[in-house]
């Protein structure tokens, strides 16, 4: 069990790039936990161990977002993760007046386990649609994650998990892929491949036409604030 109180809080920007030009075409705002003496804490630990209490997910959510609003690249569109057990019920309005303060911003949305997830998460797109949010369907595809097919056809951004880079080699995984893709283009939607790690995997996004990757190829132009502040919850 964490001691969250004794954490701190920063952030990671992670660029989009455009698979054609190499050009950086805005950052995803990835949050980032440290023990008092800086050594990283896995964040899929610190949100586990938050989600047994919903109070104090909300807010390290609304915290984590406030920073990554405050620490932004300047004049460069930003997206953030939004946990949608973060923004239920009275957190909801709060985050949102925060988000939609913020220009150039898009909100991604997680891909859900089950349906109980995936209606909170098409609740939580209607909200942000309302506030005049651009909305992405993020880890489309990851193995724990499960096709919202009403999301898909209203999102802005099509977001696909790494995990598409193992099942390309098969067959039906490079025509599935370019389906959702061409979907994805006949619908006036962007779609962004996750998880490039080297030239070849550049190339076949190429290849598969999608407009935007992201992944540890681009490492160099990571951005990490200097600032960091404790975690309140």
């Amino acid at each position: 069990m964490l001691n969250l109180s004794g954490l701190s809080l920063s952030c990671e920007y992670q660029p989009f790039v455009c698979p054609h030009t190499k050009h950086i075409h805005g950052y995803e705002a990835l949050a980032r936990f440290y023990l008092g003496q800086g050594q990283a804490i896995a964040p899929n630990l610190v949100f586990e161990q938050l989600h047994e209490n919903s109070n104090a997910l909300a807010a390290v959510e609304f915290q984590a977002k406030t920073f990554q609003l405050k620490h932004a690249p300047a004049r460069q569109s930003l997206f953030v993760n939004v946990d949608p057990h973060a923004a239920n019920g009275v957190h909801t309005q709060k985050l949102l007046d925060l988000l939609s303060s913020h220009p150039q911003l898009t909100v991604e949305i997680i891909e859900n386990t089950c349906i109980s997830d995936a209606e909170l998460a098409n609740q939580l797109f209607h909200q942000f649609k309302t506030a005049n949010l651009n909305v992405a369907l993020d880890d489309i595809g990851a193995p724990h994650s499960m096709l919202s097919v009403d999301l898909m056809m209203n999102v802005d951004y099509l977001k696909f998990d790494r995990h598409w880079l193992n099942l390309v080699a098969e067959p039906h995984g490079i025509a599935l892929l370019s389906a959702l893709i061409e979907f994805g283009k006949r619908t006036g939607k962007q779609c962004i491949l996750e998880g490039i790690e080297t030239e070849a995997q550049l190339q076949l996004a190429r290849e598969l036409n999608v407009d935007l990757v992201q992944g540890f190829l681009f490492k160099p132009w990571f951005i990490r604030p200097e600032q960091s502040e404790r975690l309140i919850c």
